[in-house]
């Protein structure tokens, strides 16, 4: 019986640096033009996944032509947000107590069928992630490790800490708080998800 030999290797997610160079030289590859700033927003709309990121720029490339600029103003237009891209507008609105473009946004993930459960659980997750921010700058802590943030993460880390200046520590834990509530309660039918999480984002804008 022969035996085969195996090997494991790693392989690490790349890094925003990595993935800018590799948009641009794609960019590059076509003639047209994309600076820094504007890959960098792609990066933070579409997310990390490469494959994702080659899609939406060979997109964004087809959309301006030979010869042509990719601007910020294409990519808010044509590029697929992730569901953490919504959320931080989302959340970017609440913090600005505009409540209707917070609807807005959910209504609008609601159209494109992203399952309301989901919805909420990024919601949680994300204002978690806020919550920690302010923890760490109380205690002094190092937020990446706080946080877990992987490499190819450490991008959202600012981001993240202007947006938690839009709350308060209470705020965040009163949201956190409520989202429990409503997660308890509609598991035992005592209320309509989807009520529940508009009643939630109007709470804090009252």
């Amino acid at each position: 019986m022969k035996v085969w030999d195996g090997i494991i290797c790693e392989f690490e997610l790349q890094k925003p640096l990595a993935l800018e160079k590799r948009l641009t030289a794609i960019c590059n590859a076509y003639k047209v033009k994309a600076d820094s700033g504007v890959i960098k927003f792609l990066i933070e709309t579409s997310g990390t996944s490469m494959q994702e990121l080659i899609n939406e720029i060979r997109k964004l490339i087809e959309y301006v032509g030979e010869g042509g600029t990719i601007k910020k103003e294409d990519v808010q237009k044509l590029a697929i947000k992730t569901l953490d891209s919504n959320i931080f507008d989302l959340t970017d609105n609440l913090g600005k107590k505009n409540i209707g473009a917070s609807i807005q946004i959910l209504n609008e993930l609601l159209y494109l069928k992203e399952p309301i459960q989901k919805i909420l659980i990024t919601m949680y997750n994300h204002f978690k992630k806020l919550y920690i921010v302010k923890l760490s700058e109380k205690y002094r802590k190092d937020l990446a490790v706080a946080m877990n943030l992987k490499p190819n993460q450490a991008f959202l880390l600012n981001k993240y800490k202007m947006q938690a200046k839009y709350f308060t520590e209470q705020e965040i834990r009163s949201i956190l708080d409520e989202m429990i509530k409503l997660d308890t309660n509609y598991k035992n039918g005592l209320i309509d998800i989807n009520i529940g999480v508009e009643a939630i984002l109007c709470m804090y804008c009252s």
